[in-house]
């Protein structure tokens, strides 16, 4: 039999910075929540009398602040009991679900204390004043101060022996014990405090220290993360978080599929992209994860692995597992473009876009269980390709990815400019020609889509294609003519002018 291990030990530098920020957000969290209570119940007018008559004969020792502001350290002490993630998710969550559970009675039952005024000097007042600042004012019953003490006695105490859970208890017990002789809580906010953290770390800690349920938490963690990383990228990323939490709420464990299949797949994006930098090249990480994706062997637990895993997994059919396979390696063909300088005439630089986009419409309209599917609007899979290539020209063209058809990239090497230069290709007569067929070629695949949405009016889904639609509409009408004006003196032109190269049309 393997021995116990230590009651205190140094976590991991990795497990510490997770076990580290999770104990600071409980902070922030805290203090939002009770301060925030405690601000409300400022405007109340009424208290109810909890007190005991023999209470007043209990007396007031500033000696046991001491005692009273312990409960932090004993708090802290938590980050060398629990040096893993896992091991603090339980117990971070019992005194989140307290601190809820304690502000809701501030709110419904406010306590009016019958302690006399306090007058604290000499050698004891600074360590008094620090004790009477943490409690902040009113928030008395249940004492969160007991029920975190208590929840941390408890908590410390079942990986520890009889010695230390004897210790732990008696120090719990010295913090409730202060909070009376300091005159912060009357008894009955110290027994409700501790009935709180008895009840709460009974019903949390089975059911949070779950595999099943930390290996879904990490999940959500991971699509936080990945969502946060692409907002600061850029800020449409945040408005489709803010969407995929919307679309998500009312099916939360139904919808992960969705969270985790967009985090995957924009990670994937972003990493042949080069705008997640990676300790080797793109091409040989995007191969080692398509490996792992074909044989259903994932070799780690990586964050993109662990949303890949979790992605297939949860799609639920061979077919789509097959088109985020395809999706990947349709994908990867971006990287070969720059890495072999790669041109790609105007039809084949189409195709290549349509197929992105029939695939990642298609598992995200898959995904949402709707009706439609990404075939029964081609005109809208052709405006996407159209509106990416544009959106992102500038981006793509510091990167070396052309999106550009190799026919016009020619012709503007023949003005002796360089297409890959993106003040190049808009100031040449060919980019520009360019430019302006594709902005009409544009508007016409706009209309023929909102025809063909219309004729899917009824089925489940097209509310969905509606708003893409609705959106590429907004970048051709406004965000793409504020940048390049030009093309609003062109809205008109529906072909190249006489001479210029047609890429394509």
């Amino acid at each position: 039999m393997s021995a116990s291990p230590p009651l205190f030990g140094w976590p991991p530098r990795d497990e510490l910075r997770l076990t580290g920020s999770m104990a600071f957000g409980f902070a922030l969290f805290f203090l939002l929540v009770y301060g925030g209570a405690s601000a409300v119940t400022g405007f109340y007018t009424w208290g109810v009398r909890v007190d005991l008559p023999f209470e007043r004969h209990i007396p007031f020792v500033p000696a046991w602040a001491a005692v009273y502001v312990s409960m932090d350290l004993l708090l802290l002490l938590s980050l060398l009991v629990f040096r893993t993630w896992r091991e603090m998710v339980p117990f971070v969550l019992a005194l989140c679900l307290e601190t809820v559970l304690g502000a809701a009675c501030f709110l419904v039952l406010p306590v009016e204390v019958a302690w006399p005024p306090r007058e604290v000097s000499g050698g004891w007042a600074s360590v008094f004043f620090l004790a009477d600042t943490m409690n902040l004012e009113r928030n008395y019953l249940p004492s969160l101060h007991v029920a975190f003490a208590c929840t941390a006695a408890l908590a410390y105490g079942e990986r520890g022996g009889w010695l230390a859970r004897s210790l732990f208890a008696l120090w719990a017990t010295a913090i409730a014990a202060s909070t009376l002789l300091i005159h912060e809580h009357h008894l009955a906010d110290v027994l409700a405090g501790a009935l709180l953290a008895w009840g709460t770390w009974r019903v949390v800690a089975p059911r949070a220290s779950r595999a099943g349920f930390l290996d879904a938490l990490r999940v959500e963690a991971l699509c936080a993360r990945e969502l946060y990383l692409f907002s600061r990228r850029h800020l449409r990323y945040l408005l489709i978080a803010l969407g995929l939490y919307r679309y998500s709420l009312p099916r939360w464990r139904a919808t992960r599929v969705a969270r985790a299949g967009f985090c995957f797949l924009q990670r994937v994006d972003d990493v042949l992209d080069g705008d997640r930098p990676i300790d080797r090249e793109p091409l040989e990480w995007v191969d080692a994860l398509l490996v792992q994706m074909e044989t259903g062997r994932w070799s780690d637990e990586g964050s993109a692995s662990t949303l890949g895993r979790v992605f297939l997994a949860e799609l639920g059919d061979d077919g789509a597992r097959a088109e985020a396979l395809q999706l990947v390696r349709t994908m990867r063909k971006d990287r070969v473009r720059v890495r072999e300088r790669r041109e790609l005439e105007a039809e084949a630089l189409r195709a290549h876009h349509r197929d992105t986009f029939r695939l990642s419409v298609g598992l995200m309209l898959h995904v949402a269980g709707v009706e439609v599917r990404a075939s029964d609007s081609p005109a809208l899979l052709e405006a996407f390709g159209w509106c990416s290539t544009m959106r992102d020209l500038r981006e793509d063209l510091d990167k070396g990815l052309l999106n550009v058809p190799s026919e016009v990239s020619r012709a503007v090497r023949a003005e002796g400019m360089d297409p890959l230069r993106y003040e190049d290709l808009v100031g040449s007569v060919a980019g520009r020609a360019w430019m302006v067929a594709e902005y009409a070629r544009a508007r016409a695949l706009l209309n023929q889509a909102a025809v063909e949405l219309s004729a899917l009016e009824g089925r489940s889904g097209v509310s969905l294609l509606r708003l893409f639609h609705r959106s590429i509409e907004g970048f051709w009408a406004k965000r793409l003519p504020r940048r390049l004006p030009f093309l609003r003196e062109a809205t008109a032109v529906s072909s190249w002018p006489s001479g210029a190269p047609t890429g394509g049309q």
